[in-house]
């Protein structure tokens, strides 16, 4: 059941990704990152992405790390100079970010929950088609690096699971690719993983039993991150952090850079009922927490204890 489910999942959700890439026009965000592509095809700057409209203005809003995925196989040849070429890794990211959504499914419930599961994200025409998977945005490698994350961090957790260093080290590389993609916007998945780890005895247990692997793992994360921002830091001193940290960060979650993307406290939740009733799912999203939150204190379900939080933490602090 659990193979052919995969398949299902494969053939309907996540092949469906590739088709008609190249029917829309770059637009919003997705231009801008193009712009940064572009330009670091042409003048060979792959250190110093630059920001559109300008050809010398450099982009120090997020790391570059999209900026490379995408501009290095165009320049080996692998991938066509097009909208195909530019929104092909998002695709991708899209669909194994699925394919990761079916696993945990999976190990919740089965291979059906893990099927519906993805059919909902499917679905959902915001995840999609507004600044989505199939946009060459940073949503896709976020999206991944947190199914991704989740998915071995249980994996890790669990308690028949092998391979313990193999999931740590996976996790720990989710954790690089989001960051470097997004920055701060991967910062509920430590959160995440920090209160599902202290909520289960068990897990906390191997955590203090791993510690030494684990911190092995934070070593690899770092070294991987921290060249481009040593680089970065003593090519822009303080504009990087005044950019990167103070007007993309705090001032986006206090006051808000553009005045229209101010909204009440209740917008996510709102928009997104309004959203999965466009597909006709919205009382999966509402049902299936109230049945995950009771399951979870009644059995103290370590799967449940990781899932839960991930859903509510997110939303609460925006």
């Amino acid at each position: 059941m659990s193979r052919l489910g995969l398949a299902l999942v494969l053939i309907l959700f996540c092949l469906p990704l590739f088709v008609g890439l190249r029917s829309l026009d770059l637009e919003t965000d997705e231009a801008i990152y193009s712009f940064a592509v572009d330009k670091m095809l042409e003048d060979g700057e792959w250190l110093q992405p630059k920001s559109s409209p300008s050809e010398t203005l450099v982009f120090l809003e997020k790391p570059p790390l999209k900026f490379w995925i995408v501009a290095a196989p165009i320049r080996a040849g692998l991938l066509p100079h097009d909208e195909f070429g530019l929104r092909f890794w998002d695709a991708l990211f899209g669909a194994i970010a699925f394919a990761y959504v079916f696993a945990i499914g999976s190990r919740l419930a089965g291979p059906v929950c893990g099927a519906v599961a993805t059919m909902v994200l499917f679905v959902h025409w915001p995840l999609m088609f507004e600044h989505g998977l199939r946009s060459n945005s940073m949503e896709g490698p976020l999206v991944l690096a947190y199914c991704g994350g989740i998915y071995h961090f249980l994996s890790w957790g669990g308690r028949r699971e092998s391979r313990r260093g193999v999931h740590a080290l996976a996790v720990g590389l989710y954790f690089v690719l989001g960051f470097m993609t997004k920055f701060v916007a991967i910062v509920f998945l430590p959160a995440v993983i920090g209160l599902g780890s202290l909520l289960v005895a068990p897990v906390r247990q191997r955590l203090w039993h791993d510690w030494r692997r684990l911190a092995a793992v934070l070593g690899v994360a770092l070294l991987l991150i921290a060249p481009w921002f040593l680089y970065a830091q003593l090519q822009f001193g303080s504009l990087l952090w005044e950019t990167m940290l103070g007007e993309h960060v705090y001032v986006r979650f206090t006051a808000g850079m553009i005045p229209a993307h101010v909204q009440a406290w209740d917008y996510y939740l709102t928009t997104g009922w309004e959203k999965f009733s466009i597909a006709g799912v919205q009382w999966f999203v509402p049902l299936g927490l109230a049945v995950l939150a009771l399951q979870s204190v009644r059995r103290r379900w370590f799967e449940g204890l990781v899932i839960l939080p991930w859903a509510v933490m997110p939303l609460s602090a925006i």
